[in-house]
């Protein structure tokens, strides 16, 4: 038996909602929870596959998050000339994941994101949403952790138009608007609560209104979970996901959101979690947004790692060292020194975001403005000496610039000893003005959950499926194991956009 007992007062399953307080029944073939980018694609794809689809959203719209949507290969890449070895990914996510990742369903998203991404950019580049793809340039350039084209972002669309960053926002719009069209019937202000089982099969979910009425929907295909991650969760942080309560801030949290709600129901119904603790996604954005790769110190004032890292890689490096956030130092010869790193580096937050072939790797301009913005909210400082930024830092003065001659000294001898930077990357910063920016960790999601198997079947103890349950997006386990891997960035969004297109259509195939 699964034993509840062992977490806190999440897990504790509630009475079943009697049929005499529910108001109303409903029948379909489909019932997925969440109207986010996993739950809107299963539904379009299961309609445009001939299936009755119903969508229960506790918020009062779909959500459409962040700016890249990776998958491995696609039309438009090839198109572009690019086009990856799929078996090469696969043994670096592997890697990456500390062999605790589902091979199959890496392999299922590698194999089945382009043709995923080839069915959405002929969606959102119909003339009534007008958005163009572009591929993502930001992308470690090294050897040390490889990041691979195939993060596909789409400008101009109506969502973009009106203030929202470029991607996730008009992606989800353009494939909620098809589905309305397809028939879809979605329920916003409408909170999935319980699974309802007949015999060892899930068979509907009972669900809530904001009015507090009680309503059963009950399928005869499937219900799928597609409800968000945990992170707005705390006590289910703590007990599955403890990095996720370390983190400056929690970034796509929405208020009353992110409760880890499909999380119990599929525990209650049966199912099992993923081997504890969750994997995070979690970049350094708190403070300002942009790190480098030269300095980094801590609040003693001294560095505590090899600063040649991506984003998720320095964020984990602050939490493991108990900081709240931590100080990235450049001198005046910054934008010389960025750029020359990029081509040993770069990624997100040490790089810049652009539109691959089509913008400048690096812009000046553009982050002179960051500095500015971090200048006017405080998470930048500036000072002629050493002694002046540290005391600007509040880190002790004495230890910062014995640390930071130390660093130079390493850059004019081309060797690290403290932690093997690479020498292309030992430059060295005694040019003042000098600047220190303040980074931090930022929950984005726990990308961990439910147990599946390759069908995305909800599984139990014993890994069988359970029938007419299953699971996609951040409710679902399996895919990475360990840390979020920046192989393609936005591969969350596309692994979420792939396994509900696969899932959609897959379920409509089948006999009620």
């Amino acid at each position: 038996m699964i034993e509840l007992n062992k977490w806190g007062s999440w897990a504790q399953k509630p009475d079943l909602i009697p049929e005499t307080s529910i108001s109303a029944f409903y029948n379909t073939d489909i019932v997925i929870a969440g109207a986010g980018i996993a739950g809107v694609s299963c539904a379009l794809r299961a309609a445009q596959s001939g299936a009755r689809v119903i969508v229960l959203e506790q918020s009062r719209n779909w959500s459409g998050r962040g700016g890249n949507i990776g998958v491995a290969n696609s039309a438009f890449m090839k198109s572009r000339g690019y086009e990856n070895d799929i078996d090469k990914l696969g043994e670096e996510w592997i890697k990456r994941c500390g062999n605790r990742c589902n091979e199959r369903l890496v392999r299922k998203y590698l194999l089945n994101g382009g043709r995923a991404m080839d069915w959405l950019i002929d969606i959102i580049t119909r003339p009534e949403y007008g958005a163009r793809p572009a591929l993502e340039g930001s992308l470690y350039r090294g050897e040390k952790y490889r990041e691979y084209v195939g993060s596909h972002r789409f400008f101009d669309g109506p969502m973009a138009r009106n203030g929202a960053r470029a991607g996730g926002a008009d992606a989800v719009y353009a494939m909620y608007s098809e589905a309305l069209k397809a028939g879809v019937d979605f329920r916003f202000k409408t909170r999935a609560m319980q699974l309802i089982k007949t015999g060892n099969r899930v068979t509907g979910i009972i669900a809530q209104r904001e009015t507090g009425e009680y309503e059963q929907y009950t399928c005869s295909k499937g219900c799928i979970l597609a409800t968000g991650d945990i992170g707005g969760n705390k006590e289910m942080c703590e007990d599955l996901a403890p990095l996720a309560n370390k983190c400056a801030s929690k970034k796509y949290t929405t208020k009353n959101g992110n409760l880890g709600d499909g999380h119990r129901m599929g525990l209650w119904a049966g199912g099992v979690f993923e081997d504890t603790p969750f994997p995070t996604m979690i970049h350094s954005m708190a403070y300002f947004l942009g790190t480098y790769c030269f300095f980094f110190a801590g609040l003693d004032g001294r560095r505590f790692m090899n600063e040649d890292t991506y984003t998720q890689g320095n964020s984990i490096a602050v939490i493991r060292e108990g900081l709240p956030y931590a100080w990235s130092v450049i001198d005046a010869d910054w934008p010389e020194k960025v750029e020359k790193s990029l081509a040993y580096g770069g990624g997100l937050f040490w790089g810049q975001d652009h539109k691959l072939d089509e913008e400048p790797i690096f812009d000046r301009e553009r982050d002179l403005r960051l500095l500015k913005r971090g200048e006017a909210d405080g998470t930048m400082v500036f000072a002629d000496t050493p002694e002046e930024l540290a005391k600007l830092m509040d880190v002790p003065v004495e230890a910062f610039c014995d640390e930071l001659a130390r660093y130079n000294r390493f850059c004019e001898a081309g060797r690290d000893d403290d932690f093997g930077k690479r020498p292309e990357l030992l430059m060295p910063l005694n040019k003042p003005p000098f600047y220190a920016l303040k980074f931090g960790p930022s929950l984005l999601a726990v990308v961990g959950g439910l147990k599946t198997d390759a069908n995305f079947q909800v599984v139990g103890e014993t890994n069988e499926p359970i029938e007419g349950l299953y699971a996609i997006g951040n409710v679902a386990g399996g895919r990475y194991g360990v840390d979020y891997p920046l192989i393609i960035c936005g591969n969350s969004h596309g692994t979420a956009l792939t396994f509900g297109f696969l899932l959609g259509e897959e379920l409509a195939a089948e006999e009620a």
